[in-house]
């Protein structure tokens, strides 16, 4: 590998649909879903590409229904396999049905030579350069030593690689540890998350908006429909065309060299729809950022969207960091409660000023009214019997006193007596 074929600037790990015989519509398949209006079967040409191999409605691929397509990134495998396909020297082509099936297993191929490449930029060379090459040349055998590779232990062999130049590069920088994290729809709008590490994190729908995410690890993220107007992705390490191809930005999102702006996003941004990079308008340094974990969302995808509060719905922000916390939560809990608890003892303490004022308003109409009849030296415990009568303001004959409940006049009961039979005599 030349230099100029290094990290990210080779050709040959760019699609490029032109030097292309439309492999990707041909030999991969797709189910009818949100992202794909039809159901096609591999081997199956697209009902959308033309005789020429180029695809009818590119320019319309989400209004189509087809935005699984516009995600979708094959590394430049596409015009590497065509080009074996189709020798310039005269002789047999490869059958149909053998270059569809080396196109899956280098497009596997492609994207860990596309990590193992980056990882090389950051270092200049190191374990990850000789890796590539080894696995560039193992691309350019024969068909039947490509479908023999062992793709997953491939893997296995990059993983390492890759996470011991995310730490080398990561350094110094403090960044949070949210590999793996459940960020679904969390709102991180603002947030420092310079050198995190973010592999693997389910990033689904999140508000990542003016968001620092330089030498932030994203291998893995799942970055779909996560908003990332205004953020600064020009030093993510290992980020894809296809996770960029998946987020929603604009044209204040700053991409890393090796990757191009989505064709759906936005030329201009809205005023006020995102806040510049923290890092940006703000030089203070060692702030607290903002925390992670807000109510996920249900994407188009099928994913979870309607907005929870302050990340209680998955409770993934970082302890003592963010609103998604769990102490936070508790705190948040027992100042409700507190609240709660005040409101009713102002309630009880209304109801009481209710019942005092009760009992003196009786005590009053009582002074005016003649004195109930005695039975012998003493005063009878109760009023004559018989039916109440309406009292002021109350036609019906309930309560004395407008908007008052039985709970109000207990302090009645010594003259009322329930209204039943009039007890004479002794008490």
């Amino acid at each position: 590998m030349n230099e100029e074929e290094r990290p990210g600037r080779s050709d040959r790990l760019r699609a490029d649909c032109e030097r292309c015989a439309g492999l990707c519509c041909v030999a991969l398949p797709f189910a009818a879903s949100a992202d794909f209006a039809v159901h096609k079967p591999a081997g199956q040409r697209c009902a959308n590409l033309t005789a020429e191999n180029r695809c009818s409605i590119h320019a319309r691929l989400r209004e189509s229904g087809f935005a699984g397509c516009s995600v979708f990134d094959c590394y430049g495998a596409g015009q590497r396999v065509s080009a074996r396909a189709t020798p310039r020297t005269p002789g047999p082509r490869m059958p149909e049905s053998l270059m569809f099936a080396v196109f899956r297993v280098t497009r596997q191929l492609h994207e860990l030579l596309w990590l193992l490449t980056e990882a090389e930029a950051v270092e200049g060379g190191g374990e990850a350069g000789a890796l590539a090459a080894e696995l560039d040349a193992l691309i350019d055998e024969d068909a039947d030593t490509v479908l023999a590779v062992d793709v997953e232990a491939w893997r296995a062999r990059v993983g390492p690689v890759l996470e011991r130049v995310s730490e080398r590069a990561r350094r110094g920088l403090d960044g949070r540890d949210l590999a793996r994290a459940d960020l679904m729809g969390a709102r991180l709008r603002g947030a420092r998350l310079r050198g995190a590490g973010m592999r693997g994190a389910l990033l689904i729908a999140a508000d990542l908006r003016g968001a620092d995410l330089r030498q932030a690890d994203l291998l893995g993220a799942d970055l779909r429909d996560a908003d990332v107007c205004g953020a600064d992705l020009s030093g993510a390490l290992f980020l894809t065309q296809p996770q960029l191809n998946a987020a929603h930005g604009d044209s204040a999102t700053l991409v890393p060299d090796t990757l191009v702006r989505p064709a759906h996003w936005p030329d201009t941004s809205s005023a006020g729809q995102h806040d510049a990079p923290r890092h940006r308008r703000d030089s203070r340094r060692g702030a607290a950022g903002p925390a992670g974990g807000g109510g996920g969302r249900r994407s188009g995808h099928g994913k979870r969207t309607g907005r929870g509060a302050d990340g209680e719905r998955n409770g993934t922000g970082a302890a003592g960091s963010g609103d998604g916390g769990p102490g936070n939560r508790a705190q948040r809990g027992a100042r409700n409660g507190g609240q709660r608890d005040g409101r009713e003892r102002n309630g009880r303490e209304r109801d009481g000023q209710e019942r005092d004022g009760g009992e003196r308003g009786g005590q009053e109409r009582d002074a005016r009214q003649p004195e109930p009849q005695r039975s012998g030296s003493r005063r009878s415990g109760s009023r004559k019997a018989g039916p109440r009568q309406p009292g002021p303001g109350n036609p019906a004959g309930g309560s004395d006193a407008p908007g008052r409940n039985a709970s109000d006049r207990r302090g009645e009961g010594r003259r009322d007596n329930g209204g039943g039979p009039r007890r004479r005599g002794r008490r």
